[in-house]
Parts: structure tokens; C-alpha cells; sequence
């Protein structure tokens, strides 16, 4: 580690006496009892500012992930993915005060304060590897780890993962595996390990905006990559946005095609909840024109396609014991998707609809390290997922 990278480690393990906040500690009328130090679990961090990518925040569901390390008084590891991964080093998040109460304040100061230094941290080196930084990050997460937590967009430009060529963009998520494995390059760390990912696909500066068939398949790709490496993929709902951060280091544009000409109906295409934004417990665009002009992306592709698209809703399960609502819910959504396309010229006769609720191949865990139920990773559950025949909602 460079010594100008430890210097900040210290400082922010002195201002980060922070503090995520909370139940590790007894009850905080419980004055006078110590922290529980006896069931720490840490969580690495790959984050850091990068051209060609919104400046990093850290949002609402990420935060959860910091309160959960701080709650069980563990630590974070740091890694910014520049092309030549930096680690930062670990820090506590937790607190050593004999105090109840202090022990609380502790923890809330250093989650407060994670987040403040993570905003501020910048890539150093050309490009970006973020296969690179999760394995550093994962390295030394003990035996119970909470997972890793990924803040950018995914698009790696140094190898063996190289976006920015090859159309690796746009390639079979099986194939990409196969290779890395056959090159001994997956991560060795991530066995039961799940990877918590803000921001994918999101961008700034100058690269090109995805589309909705490019983010599907980067999705798939980092999703096949990390199931590999015997670790789960978990989406964070937040889109970044933003400007890219001044000053950095040069990172290749990745090229992106247009979707008329690159749309591989061999492979199911997803688009999230947080792009179609349906208005909560209803299938109601929030916002009707940003729908469209996001579905009119697709529109061309599909009228190309060789058979029937069958747009496929799902839904969350929340907290619900029966699927009845969800599945009627998810098949309203894949018609106001199906709807919205035929009114941008697609043929009624060119799509199919469904929906299946909470109960398809492809559910995520919506309880967070704590084990407490997360709307925000019950979010990456709400989507709608355009196949074409013969495709499953998984690939």
C-alpha cells in the first residue's frame, strides 16, 4: 500500500469513529454496557470517482450495507477500481466504548463519516478494473463476512475484462465465464459471499448512454461472473447520476450499438422498475413520457425480431404470504409495457404478456445483512423481461 494511501486510512480511522449505527450495541437506556465485539462482520468496498461515470454518492440501500458493519462493530475494506486497483486499507466502523450509548453515538458518527470519505475518494491510475478491486476487497472479510459493496457502473476497460473492445459488451455471459476460468483470472474469494452493486450501468462524461439490451447484458455478464466465483449478485435499486468528477485519470469510452442493430433475443432483455418507474402497487408510469422514450428503444428490435416477444412482469414478494396479488399486479405492468409499445408502431400480434409475481427463477434475498426485510433490494425484484420464444426469464 502506498504510504500516501495508509495516511488516509489513519485520518479516516480517526474521524471515522463512525458509526453505522446501532443494534450491536444493547439498548441504549442500557448504560454501562460494553459494545458486543463477539459477532463482527466486515464488508468490503470498491469505490472511488472514475471518468466516464457519475461522481460516486453513496445512496439510501448502500448505506444500509455501512450501518450493517457498524452495527455489528465490524470493519470496511477499501478499494478504489482504478485501472491498477487501490487499496486503502480497513478501518473499524464499530466502537470499543464500555458504554452503551456511546457505543451508539460512535457508530452513527463513523457511518456519517464513510460515507463523506467514500464520496471523495478518485481513481488514480488510466481505466478501470473492477474485477480487480472485488477480489482485493473480498480478500479479508473473515468468516462471516456481510458481502462487498460495489459503487460504479461496470464498465471495465482494463483486462481481462475489457469493455472497450472486442464487443465484450455484447457477449454471450457464459462465454465471458468460460474464459475467465479457463485463464484461472475469477475471483478465489467470493465463495457465499454477496455482492452488493450501485450504480450499474449508469453513466457520465463521455460515454455513451446504455441501451436497455446493453445494461440487460452487462447485468448478465457481472451476474454469471460472480456466481462463478460461488458469490450472488445483488442490484442496488438507485440510479447514479450526475457529472462525472474533474481531474481524473483517462478511461476508454465503451461502445455501445445502436438497438435495431445489436438486440440478441438469444438471451432474455430485463428492464428495472427504477427505469420503467411504475407509481408504487399499481401498473401506472410515474412518468408516461420518460417510459415511452425509453420502450421507443426498443421498438425497432422488436418489430425485426423473427417471432413473438412475451413481455414477462415480476414483482417483489415484500412481506406477502400468498402470490395471488403480485402475479395479477406483474401481469398489468407487462400490459401497460405492451401497450406503450404498440402505440410506437409495434404489432399487438408481435407480443405476448405474463406475469408470474414473486415466484420465477431469478428472485433475490430482500432481507439485508442484518437479516431485516430492504425495499431497496426488494426493488432489484420488480422489473419486466421481454423474451422471445423458447427463452427463459433467466437466460
Amino acid at each position: 500500500m502506498r504510504s500516501g494511501s495508509v495516511r488516509a486510512l489513519v485520518a479516516v480511522a480517526g474521524v471515522l469513529a463512525v458509526g453505522a449505527g446501532l443494534t450491536a450495541c444493547t439498548s441504549a437506556t442500557a448504560a454501562g454496557q460494553a459494545c458486543d465485539q463477539s459477532h463482527k462482520r466486515n464488508l468490503g468496498v470498491v469505490a472511488g470517482s472514475t471518468a466516464n461515470a457519475p461522481a460516486v454518492a453513496v445512496p439510501a440501500s448502500a448505506t444500509d450495507q455501512l450501518k450493517a458493519a457498524g452495527t455489528t462493530n465490524g470493519s470496511v475494506t477499501v478499494v478504489i477500481p482504478s485501472g491498477t486497483p487501490q487499496t486503502m486499507g480497513t478501518t473499524s466502523l464499530g466502537s470499543s466504548a464500555q458504554d452503551a450509548i456511546v457505543c451508539q453515538n460512535d457508530q452513527r458518527t463513523k457511518l456519517t463519516q464513510i460515507g463523506s470519505y467514500l464520496a471523495g475518494l478518485k481513481a488514480a491510475t488510466p481505466e478501470v478494473d473492477f474485477l480487480g478491486a472485488i477480489g482485493q476487497a473480498a480478500r479479508d472479510l473473515g468468516d462471516h463476512p456481510l458481502g462487498v459493496l460495489v459503487i460504479g457502473n461496470g464498465l471495465q476497460t482494463a483486462d481481462p475484462l475489457n469493455f472497450a473492445g472486442s464487443g465484450l459488451l455484447y457477449a454471450d455471459p457464459a462465454q465471458v465465464v468460460s474464459d475467465l476460468r479457463s485463464r484461472n483470472l475469477l475471483p478465489t474469494d467470493l465463495h457465499g459471499v454477496t455482492v452488493y452493486w450501485s450504480g450499474m450501468g449508469d453513466t457520465a462524461g463521455a460515454q455513451q448512454p446504455l441501451t436497455v439490451p446493453a445494461r440487460s447484458n452487462l447485468a448478465a455478464i457481472w451476474t454469471a461472473v460472480i456466481k462463478a466465483a460461488g458469490g450472488t449478485l445483488s442490484l442496488l435499486p438507485e440510479p447514479a447520476s450526475g457529472a462525472a468528477a474533474t481531474g481524473l485519470p483517462a478511461v476508454t469510452p465503451v461502445p455501445v450499438e445502436a438497438v435495431a442493430t445489436k438486440t440478441d433475443w438469444s438471451h432474455p432483455v430485463v428492464i428495472r422498475n427504477s427505469d420503467l418507474h411504475f407509481v408504487k402497487d399499481t401498473a401506472t408510469f410515474s412518468d408516461p413520457t420518460a417510459a415511452q422514450r425509453l420502450l421507443s428503444t426498443l421498438a425497432p428490435s422488436i418489430e425485426q425480431s423473427s417471432g413473438v416477444i412475451t413481455i414477462t412482469g415480476t414483482a417483489s414478494k415484500d412481506q406477502a404470504t400468498d402470490n395471488t396479488a403480485d402475479t395479477a399486479l406483474s401481469l398489468r405492468r407487462a400490459n401497460s409495457v405492451k401497450a406503450a409499445l404498440v402505440s410506437l408502431g409495434v404489432p399487438e400480434a408481435k407480443l405476448a404478456t405474463a406475469g408470474v409475481g414473486f415466484q420465477w427463477c431469478g428472485r433475490q434475498s430482500e432481507t439485508d445483512a442484518s437479516g431485516s426485510y430492504s425495499d431497496a433490494l426488494a426493488e432489484q425484484n420488480r422489473s419486466v423481461i421481454l423474451t422471445s420464444s423458447g427463452v427463459s426469464l433467466c437466460g
